[in-house]
């Protein structure tokens, strides 16, 4: 499967929805951030210096400096290790992922993958479909409530 981000309209419309559901002060999700500008703030929320991120990362301390100068791209991998290094939340992932380019990890899940193909498959009947996206609904709003009860 095609692993770059087809367009920065989802990730952005993903950005909106949350600030709406979510009008808390403190809870705020960052705005949309190229790739450079979002590794130096999450790297500075967690104390890091450029070389420390880079050995936990275990990159060459230069390949940090591209990245947050925007003299380099970074490849997946890179991506993938930096977030591992700096212990990123699912969703400081994500964002950093799709500021470069790159597709949620969430597609790699067969789970999801095979979801996806089965409510796009048209010899499965219209309604079939419809109703298994009302239960994606629901699953979306009991979750909803579980992340807002968790911050109470």
């Amino acid at each position: 499967m095609e692993d770059r981000v087809v367009s920065q309209q989802n990730i952005l419309q993903q950005e909106s929805l949350l600030r709406s559901e979510n009008t808390s002060p403190t809870h705020r999700p960052p705005v949309a951030r190229s790739f450079q500008d979002l590794l130096v703030k999450l790297r500075e929320e967690r104390g890091l210096s450029k070389a420390e991120l880079a050995k936990r990362a275990n990159l060459d301390p230069s390949t940090i400096t591209r990245f947050e100068q925007g003299q380099r791209a970074p490849e997946r991998p890179s991506i993938v290790q930096i977030a591992e290094a700096m212990v990123l939340p699912g969703i400081d992932r994500d964002r950093l992922l799709a500021s470069a380019g790159f597709r949620s990890e969430l597609w790699d899940d067969p789970a999801m993958v095979d979801l996806v193909l089965l409510l796009n498959d048209d010899d499965i009947e219209v309604q079939a479909r419809a109703e298994v996206r009302s239960v994606l609904k629901m699953a979306t709003a009991f979750l909803r409530l579980q992340r807002m009860k968790a911050r109470e």
